[in-house]
């Protein structure tokens, strides 16, 4: 007999939370019950159950229940299977006398639970003996005590057979038992439940987004998980105990399976299989549970990235790409001034597409506005563009919104590149070089007819400067990049983050640089420029090209619109699927757009922090931050620097997780810069989750009407019921750190995402009202104590950010490294 140790079970579980959470549990066995008389535990589980996980100690099993039930050394809090569990079953001592267990969600939301167990009768005593109860009712029959350690209660259906839940619950089970109400036998998992097998140590099946309501994949739903139902699953057998075999239940398995395992980095074994509408994956062997997140990666954000980029079209799904802007060399910026109104409007009429007009904008921090002619000369890297690149851009009016905007009017690049008034171009003479004391930059131009090479633009700086003269961007021109205009009005759409805009540049004195400027553009300004700028770090972008094709203001011809169309439709979804195709192998970061706050405000709950050990030691461990990390944050202009937990609510578009409620603390990275610390995430259904993998679904409720916001969130571990008066609020500016902070998000196990958005995340004011405008009906939380019992203030974002994302940033793929 093979049996199943500590070590392996835990693993062994973590991948059955893997499977369950990849798209994203659980069972063993069933029959009819009769009063008195033992009953195989599942078949008491209500008809609303959404997932069950069912453990066999018998003598046919690899489980043992001495390996299983370890000591805990915190108190349980996470929403996850694991604290969840243990949280049901404080007080009982399962050790060596456990024969089966159901841990079982019993509603599609995350609030209601049950546990059921079976011993032998001798042992019953031994299984309470720390149990302290008070007698409480009788259900039909049955007794019921409440359990002083948690406030659930229990049951004693036969003289074997238990179970705890909250009151309600253990009547709703009751009535299972005595035959008056439908158990699994009518619920959504009817068909799909595990056969029973006594010689399975453990398992699960859990209902997935798509069983309950429609869900959206990212493009052809054709290789994405969003549109499984089911997640079923066996772990373990008297053969070979580390063996899983999971079952997902979706529509697409065999489109899924064959894209899925073709794109495996050379190597890798196959690991799953299809046969009809089930995707199986057979696992053996502990090194696969070494690896479960880069399973999860690969089986859901890397698919779905593949998903989406399936569908890149126009109309259709816009292409978006990681555009990185590198360093030794860093970018710089030499900003000339136009010398005077008769140069702008001449240069209007000569170089300006139809009604676009030229805006006056700060580049700097506590300047006046100008009007700006810039050359931007950087080191580039990513899907659109390699190697050095000049760009000379003017600033204009945006047609929609009058913001301004960059307009680029030339483009030189020392690779192939395209654009939409040149499309393809060849590699022309352009390089920016680092040498021991300066950064020197060189444009030529060469003659078609005598192909000869003569200089177009050069400059040189001093580099390193000593001492630094360091000064900030404005958000306005970081801004500006939101889109990028060219001289025909089609415009690239621009997301980024802190690396761009909350960073300090170099200021390089006209006397440390030399130009030698015989570009077209030099008549128009003046001969010194302003400021030269050089970026201390590399820059993080991220285009969608050609992004508004259908605009009535563009310059251009309607032929020429559909040739621009064409190429764009011919050219981009291929790169975006080679670059999908190329993270699902760990070659590049999957990127995914996405967009907030459509149907419900982003907001954001700020409570004081009034104990802060006591906070890092209730989240405990090894999980806890360093103190010395967490930092004190303004996050609003003007605002002082406190120490806050974050409640902050947010929905995506179209995302079968639903409303995303996460408990936020602020700290340095190891570059000193602001994050996020991500010390508990809740969703309102299923979704995948770096610490538990399996994110349970939370009752959450989030909605506005009529200035009014109402919150409510509702575990086991978790209660918050608030309403915020909007009518209240203020009008404020999110400070830069604050901004920042959201770049990356990390988990308490430091799995990140690296965050990108726009000027509606950037620079759009704000409402904020203080805690004289919030209701407080309840607020109960595992930090209670620690921080303030209500929100000291609450922001709120109305309207629609876009977004994109590579999730998961620090997580190897599948396969990627040593082979699996």
């Amino acid at each position: 007999m093979v049996s199943v140790s500590s070590r392996g079970l835990a693993r062994s579980l973590s991948v059955i939370a893997l499977l369950m959470a990849a798209l994203m549990g659980c069972s063993d066995d069933s029959s009819t019950v009769g009063q008195g008389d033992p009953v195989e535990l599942r078949g008491l589980l209500p008809a609303a159950t959404r997932g069950f996980l069912a453990m066999n100690f018998g003598e046919n099993s690899p489980l043992r229940a001495a390996s299983f039930f370890e000591e805990r050394s915190t108190v349980p809090w996470r929403h996850t299977p694991e604290d969840l569990f243990a949280f049901y079953a404080s007080g009982l001592n399962f050790a060596n006398v456990a024969r089966e267990l159901v841990f079982a969600q019993i509603t599609p939301s995350g609030i209601e639970f049950v546990l059921l167990f079976g011993v032998n009768p001798q042992d019953i005593n031994t299984a309470t003996d720390r149990l302290e109860t008070t007698a409480a009712a009788s259900y039909r029959g049955v007794e019921i005590d409440d359990i002083t350690a948690n406030g659930l209660s229990i049951a004693k259906l036969t003289e074997s057979q238990w179970a705890i839940a909250t009151r309600v619950t253990l009547e709703s089970v009751i009535d299972v038992y005595e035959g008056d109400a439908a158990g699994l036998e009518a619920s959504l998992l009817a068909d799909h439940l595990p056969a029973p097998s006594d010689t399975e140590g453990a398992s699960f099946i859990y209902g997935l987004p798509a069983l309950y309501a429609p869900t959206t994949s990212p493009g052809t739903g054709e290789v994405s998980i969003n549109a499984a139902t089911i997640v079923r699953g066996a772990l373990g057998t008297a053969e070979l105990a580390d063996t899983l075999r999971i079952d997902i239940v979706t529509p697409n398995a065999v489109t899924y399976a064959e894209r899925f395992n073709a794109l495996m980095p050379v190597g890798t074994a196959r690991p799953v299989t299809a046969q009809e509408d089930l995707l199986i994956a057979d696992i053996q062997g502990s090194e696969y549970f070494e690896h479960a997140l880069s399973l999860l990666k690969s089986l859901v954000s890397g698919m779905n990235g593949v998903d989406y980029a399936d569908a890149v079209n126009d109309p259709g799904n816009p292409p978006w790409l990681n555009f990185d802007v590198g360093e030794n060399p860093n970018s710089i910026f030499i900003n000339f001034e136009f010398t005077g109104e008769e140069s702008r409007q001449a240069f209007t009429a000569q170089h300006l597409p139809e009604g676009f007009r030229l805006a006056p904008l700060r580049i700097l921090d506590n300047e006046e506005p100008r009007y700006f002619l810039v050359l931007n000369v950087y080191q580039s890297s990513g899907g659109l563009v390699e190697g050095a690149r000049a760009e000379w851009s003017v600033f204009v009016q945006d047609p929609d919104t009058q913001v301004p905007r960059f307009l680029v009017i030339q483009a030189a690049a020392e690779t192939f590149s395209a654009d939409s008034v040149n499309g393809f171009t060849a590699p022309e003479p352009v390089n920016h070089v680092l040498t021991s004391d300066s950064i020197s930059s060189y444009v030529g131009v060469v003659d078609e007819a005598t192909e000869q090479e003569a200089l177009y633009f050069a400059s040189s700086l001093v580099w390193p400067q000593t001492p630094e003269e360091l000064v900030r961007f404005s958000r306005e021109f970081v801004v500006a990049n939101d889109y990028i205009f060219w001289g025909n009005a089609v415009a690239d759409r621009g997301l980024y983050n802190s690396s761009v805009h909350n960073r300090s540049a170099v200021r390089i004195d006209n006397a440390q640089l030399q130009i030698d400027d015989r570009s077209l553009w030099a008549e128009f300004v003046q001969a010194a420029p302003v400021h030269t700028l050089v970026y201390r770090n590399p820059l993080e972008i991220v285009i969608s090209p050609w992004w508004n094709l259908d605009a009535p203001y563009l310059d251009v011809t309607e032929a020429y619109r559909q040739e621009l169309l064409d190429f764009k439709n011919a050219f981009y979804p291929g790169t975006v699927i080679a670059n999908a195709e190329a993270a699902m192998r760990g070659e590049r970061p999957a990127l995914t757009p996405f967009s907030l706050g459509e149907e419900t405000p982003t907001t954001y709950y700020h409570f004081d922090i009034v104990d802060l050990p006591g906070l890092l030691n209730r989240i405990g461990g090894s999980s806890a931050p360093d103190p010395a990390s967490v930092i004190a944050i303004a996050l609003h202009e003007g605002d002082e620097p406190g120490y806050y937990l974050t409640l902050a609510l947010a929905q995506r578009v179209a995302d079968p997780c639903g409303v995303h409620a996460q408990w936020n603390l602020y700290v340095r990275n190891d570059q000193g810069n602001p994050q996020t610390l991500q010390i508990e995430t809740l969703s309102s259904d299923a979704c995948v989750d770096p610490v538990s993998l399996i994110g349970l679904s939370a009752a959450i409720a989030h909605e506005s009407s009529n200035d009014q916001l109402r919150t409510q969130i509702a575990t086991p571990f978790i209660s918050v019921d608030m309403q915020t008066d909007l009518a209240m609020a203020e009008n404020v500016t999110p400070s830069a750190d604050w901004v920042e902070a959201g770049d990356q998000l990390c988990s308490l196990n430091g799995v990140c995402d690296l965050v990108f958005y726009d000027g509606k995340t950037l620079s759009e004011t704000l409402l904020r009202v203080d805690a004289a405008a919030v209701t407080v009906g309840a607020v109960r939380t595992p930090w209670d104590g620690f921080i303030s019992t209500a929100p000291s203030q609450v922001t709120v974002r109305i309207g629609t950010a876009l977004m994109a994302e590579n999730s998961w940033i620090d997580v190897p793929v599948y396969g990627a490294g040593a082979q699996q």
